[in-house]
């Protein structure tokens, strides 16, 4: 497969010096390693601490006696 124009412009100016504007944009990079979820139990804790209203789901009830 050849390369397109546009990219053979860009190494030919990166071989004289130039700048590639490919590395200067930001490049996908994944979660840290501390941040992947290894269980759905520590999902729903980090969940929990992310919820904006404050709630952890549970309905408190009083019953007459």
């Amino acid at each position: 497969m050849s390369k397109s124009q546009s990219k053979k412009k860009r190494l030919k100016l990166e071989r004289d010096g130039a700048l590639n504007p490919e590395q200067l944009r930001n490049q996908w990079q994944r979660k840290p390693r501390t941040q992947v979820q290894p269980n759905r139990k520590a999902e729903q804790r980090r969940s929990h601490c992310r919820r904006k209203d404050g709630s952890d789901g549970a309905v408190f009830t009083l019953r007459a006696s």
